[in-house]
């Protein structure tokens, strides 16, 4: 299994718990990554010609660094980040540094920045995390075992009683899944790779947004048309708390992946995790319930908020590489928009 590219750390903006510590297998040694390179026992050659062919039916999946143009010659750029803060993430490649520098506005997946003392009154307003009284707890039942463990195991870790959980929407729960259990040990003092290019950006001189409220996050998924989508994404990241998410390997696997620029690579990977775990029909039903919304309804609701940006030109957009590729992906969004969008080749990344 990969580690996820698709939704962003959102506990501090969303004013859940910090981290304190992570699950028991989650430990220091585990979670470390001292070199970013692929291990042959996790990437096998069946594998990797799997997961190659699922790649090469997703448009645009090579890729995190794009030059986007506007009508008028104005020129932006996209990037596709992965949201942990481990070092071998954090080193940046001289293109994007470069990029950064000159930006005017970066824009991440939430604003960051509060406007005013309501808005930030508003960012701290937690109620959309639980049931409205007197709605009856949710078990949550339906989700198999041991994953049902996993999340109250993960709430334990943030210092919430299990008790809490059946009363909690599963935005709310949810919200407690998204941070990678590894960043408990580092999320103190170092940012993800999304808040680390936006501080070099503000420190620089430029302005820093978001393309979406944090609050609007969990108040979307609390909508009764969206309840599948949010039932289905605290399964999907439910699946990455066991203790094959620190199977030797797999993270240095990842990210080197991901520093190769194989993004729909690692999105076949995840996707036959999925299948393999819950089944074939579970697993592809869950997959495109959870991306429904967090990737495709979103990058949707984005391009409202991404025009401005584009069309002033000097944007950095930086969002989670999963948002990337895809018939209904943000690069081929901007096309169909009429943004001109080309890659711009790493060194180090696939051709």
């Amino acid at each position: 299994m990969r580690l996820r590219l698709s939704a962003p750390i959102l506990a501090a903006l969303l004013g859940a718990p910090l981290p304190l510590a992570a699950q028991d297998w989650f430990t220091p040694e585990a979670c470390l990554v001292g070199e970013a390179v692929i291990d042959r026992n996790i990437l096998t050659p069946g594998a990797e010609a799997r997961w190659e062919a699922a790649a090469a039916q997703i448009p645009n999946g090579t890729g995190k660094l794009w030059r986007i143009t506007a009508a008028g010659g104005e020129v932006s750029h996209l990037w596709g980040t992965y949201h942990v803060p481990d070092p071998a993430i954090l080193d940046l490649p001289d293109a994007l540094r470069e990029v950064i520098a000159a930006a005017r506005v970066v824009a991440l997946e939430f604003d960051p920045l509060a406007d005013s003392p309501a808005e930030l009154r508003r960012s701290y307003d937690q109620n959309w995390m639980w049931l409205p009284f007197p709605a009856e707890p949710d078990p949550r039942t339906d989700i198999p075992q041991p994953w049902r463990d996993y999340i109250y195991q993960r709430a334990e870790t943030f210092g919430w009683m299990r008790d809490y959980l059946p009363q909690m929407t599963d935005a709310g729960v949810l919200s407690l899944l998204l941070a990678d259990p590894c960043a408990d040990y580092l999320s103190g003092f170092l940012p993800g790779q999304d808040y680390y290019i936006a501080q070099q950006a503000w420190l620089g001189g430029a302005q820093v947004t978001g393309l979406q409220k944090p609050w609007e996050f969990g108040d979307q998924l609390n909508e009764p048309h969206r309840a599948a989508a949010a039932r289905a994404a605290v399964l999907s990241y439910a699946l990455y708390l066991g203790p094959e998410s620190v199977e030797k390997g797999v993270r240095e696997t990842s990210f080197a992946l991901y520093r190769e620029g194989r993004i729909g690579l690692l999105d076949a990977w995840s996707s036959e995790w999925l299948r393999n775990t819950l089944g074939e029909a579970r697993g592809r039903e869950t997959e495109a319930l959870a991306n429904g919304y967090l990737l495709i309804e979103r990058n949707a609701m984005w391009m409202d908020a991404l025009r401005p940006l584009l069309d002033e030109g000097g944007a950095l957009v930086a969002v989670g590489a999963s948002h990337l590729p895809g018939d209904l992906g943000l690069v081929a969004m901007l096309r169909d928009a009429g943004y001109r969008a080309e890659r711009v080749t790493l060194p180090g990344e696939r051709p």
